[in-house]
């Protein structure tokens, strides 16, 4: 005996039709076929994913490799650049802005820790109260994002001018795409990243005269190093065009110095404000 699938009466084995409701009736061997049909979308919906997540995360374990091959690579020789991934210089920017941003922020947080201290000891020494200024103020998080894009579209665009002035002095470069000019003056100043992991390290050291001595000189240095790839960036051609590269590279700096006065003020303006709310929190705060 078999069940009708339709209206499951029980008919006889050799029935075809059911002869209660008129349904076609399944063989065995068939149902096990539908049931496997059925069972394998999924089963290869599910070796798909899993194939694919394969793929993504050797993907992405080769694209870091890579990375890290191309900075060793810009450290050891940064003006022979390397092929490397399509964004391994927004990277490299980004990392740069990142590292130097969180040199600051550990910075003015040591200032205002020391400010606050400074000002209780005052208070202690010319007030008999138990009174004291709130020594738990903390940079929020907007401070470090506008500084970190602040400083990274600060970078890209005068690497976009850069490659403007240097398509207009030379010949034969349009095939170029911007990304991978900029892949090539990221490998030229690739030692600001190393640069910028030094600054933050030492602003975790705290406040000193050769701390600050050291900060000074860092600063310079990645002024100069940046500076140098944007002008190499400019002048080195195949084949010159109509505007000569001495120019172009007199334009081009003299774009990004503006551009960095730009950045610079915006940056300022952000350490202003920050700071106001924190005199304004220290005021508020003390027993005054």
């Amino acid at each position: 005996m078999k069940l009708c699938s339709n209206c499951h009466s029980e008919m006889e084995d050799s029935t075809k039709f059911c002869t209660n409701c008129g349904a076609k009736m399944i063989i065995e061997g068939d149902q096990k076929e539908a049931d496997t049909a059925s069972q394998s979308p999924e089963t290869n919906d599910s070796s798909k994913t899993r194939g694919n997540s394969s793929i993504d995360t050797q993907a992405l374990q080769n694209a870091l490799q890579g990375y890290w091959g191309w900075l060793l690579a810009s450290w050891k020789k940064p003006f022979e650049a390397q092929k490397a991934t399509k964004y391994a210089g927004l990277l490299t920017l980004f990392l740069e802005s990142l590292f130097f941003t969180l040199g600051i922020g550990h910075w003015v947080q040591k200032a205002t820790s020391a400010a606050t201290n400074t000002a209780n000891n005052i208070l202690g020494a010319f007030s008999n109260t138990s009174s004291s200024y709130n020594n738990s103020y903390s940079i929020g998080i907007g401070f470090y994002l506008t500084i970190i894009l602040t400083i990274w579209f600060a970078a890209v665009a005068m690497i976009g001018v850069a490659f403007l002035i240097h398509h207009a002095v030379g010949k034969s470069i349009g095939e170029e795409k911007f990304i991978d000019y900029l892949n090539k003056l990221s490998h030229y100043s690739s030692s600001i990243l190393l640069l910028t992991i030094l600054f933050f390290l030492i602003s975790l050291s705290g406040i000193s005269t050769v701390s600050m001595l050291i900060i000074i000189l860092i600063i310079t240095l990645i002024s100069i190093i940046w500076e140098i790839a944007i002008i190499c960036g400019v002048v080195e051609l195949k084949e010159a065009n109509q505007l000569d590269r001495i120019y172009g590279a007199t334009i081009t700096v003299a774009i990004c110095i503006v551009i960095e006065l730009i950045a610079l003020s915006i940056v300022m303006s952000q350490l202003g404000d920050t700071l106001g709310s924190f005199f304004t929190s220290l005021l508020n705060g003390g027993g005054l």
